[in-house]
């Protein structure tokens, strides 16, 4: 049995080559019966274009498609879709591109699963790109991928109760690293390309801007920051400003405190974030006070002044969490929720590079006092950071 999909006169067809002849199928189209092929393709009499009913008759073919404004519209009673599928012209049809795997309707699946209309190629809205489209069937699991995988699950069982069972698990796993030394390595290549750039760009825009200090107000540099914290930060998705907590320390009633900047994580988790103005002399004192450097006013006020965050949030708990989700329910995805659940705090503010030895060495105790409840970086760590990420592209070429 096999298939082959034609386009002809702006029209695609199906031809259908069944083992045993087209006969039976005739006979059962005169019972009113529909055919299904492949538990993809569901024909009834009406849609055949071509039928080879001679005693050795051997295909049938049928009409599925037709092309309206640039997109082959697939009809969807033929694929038991909810929608009529289009591909655009500009794609050459295969049958991979409707079955996976002999028997799984892979456009079904789509629909199924994104719940509406499917579209591949060419510029309409929602319209998958024909590279996805064919990376998503590529990645499907192979028979032979499929026969190892079962031969692997039946070893690992029966071999816990019989004596010499071979053991195909092996086999599975070299198998699946060969597949994996082919697989993808243009797509992991581009992204790299992207990566290295846009790191890049940061960086410079970065360096711009401090040497430019003062024609930013720290609203900016907020603002700027906290999209570089995001990037380099992949952990944190969101980040609210002006966030109204509750202090309920405050004499003689509760009052509201504001936080500057609120981060959420991928889990719904609440972190604090102060970004500073990268004043040059504001880490530690210049003279040391019983041989040591210790911290500025700027820098142990904004420490302070996390801490508090950092407790009001703690104190507030459940209560806070409610207050939270229904303010910023609809700015996070749907099936997520905010939760406090032992906040930590990070600070960037001041800069580090015209520190002696010594002055650097306090400086990290300082920060390694704090690290169990907030991270302590300078403009320079930032930089460091992005050199250090660019240089891992450098190292590890295509």
């Amino acid at each position: 049995m096999s298939l082959t999909i034609n386009l002809q006169n702006e029209k695609v067809y199906l031809e259908y080559y069944p083992q045993d002849g087209v006969r039976w199928i005739n006979e059962n189209f005169d019972k009113d019966e529909d055919l299904l092929v492949k538990r993809t393709f569901n024909f009834s009499k009406k849609d055949i274009t071509r039928n080879d009913d001679s005693p050795f008759g051997d295909s049938m073919e049928f009409l599925i498609g037709v092309l309206e404004n640039d997109y082959y519209k697939i009809n969807k009673r033929i694929l038991s879709t909810d929608n009529d599928v289009l591909f655009h012209k500009s794609i050459e049809l295969r049958i991979k591109h409707f079955i996976v795997n002999s028997n799984i309707s892979i456009l079904l699946k789509f629909e199924r699963l994104a719940k509406q209309q499917i579209i591949i190629g060419g510029d309409k809205e929602n319209a998958i790109d024909e590279n996805i489209f064919n990376d998503i069937i590529n990645s499907f699991p192979s028979r032979t991928e499929q026969n190892h995988y079962v031969n692997s699950r039946i070893t690992n069982v029966l071999s816990q109760y019989l004596d010499g069972v071979t053991d195909s698990g092996k086999a599975f796993e070299k198998y699946l690293e060969r597949r994996n030394k082919i697989g993808n390595l243009n797509t992991l290549s581009s992204i790299k390309n992207y990566e290295y750039e846009k790191y890049l760009f940061i960086l410079k825009t970065l360096k711009k801007m401090l040497a430019n200090i003062d024609n930013f107000t720290e609203k900016d540099w907020q603002n700027q920051i906290i999209e570089i914290i995001l990037i380099i930060y992949p952990k944190y998705i969101k980040c609210f400003s002006e966030v109204m907590i509750k202090d309920y320390y405050t004499n003689p009633k509760p009052t509201n405190r504001s936080i500057d900047l609120m981060l959420i994580d991928a889990n719904g988790t609440v972190d604090v974030i102060e970004i500073k103005k990268p004043f040059t002399n504001c880490v530690v004192t210049k003279r040391t006070y019983r041989d040591n450097y210790t911290p500025m006013k700027e820098l142990s006020g904004t420490v302070m002044q996390v801490e508090k965050y950092l407790f009001h949030l703690n104190k507030w708990g459940a209560q806070g969490e409610h207050v939270l989700n229904q303010k910023y329910q609809s700015m996070i995805p749907s099936d997520m929720k905010i939760k406090i659940t032992n906040p930590k705090g990070i600070i960037i503010l001041g800069r580090n590079d015209n520190l002696c030895n010594e002055q650097l060495f306090d400086f990290e105790i300082i920060k390694r006092k704090y690290s169990n409840v907030m991270d302590i970086i300078t403009y320079d760590d930032l930089i460091n950071r992005l050199e250090n990420i660019l240089q891992k592209f450098k190292n590890n070429p295509e």
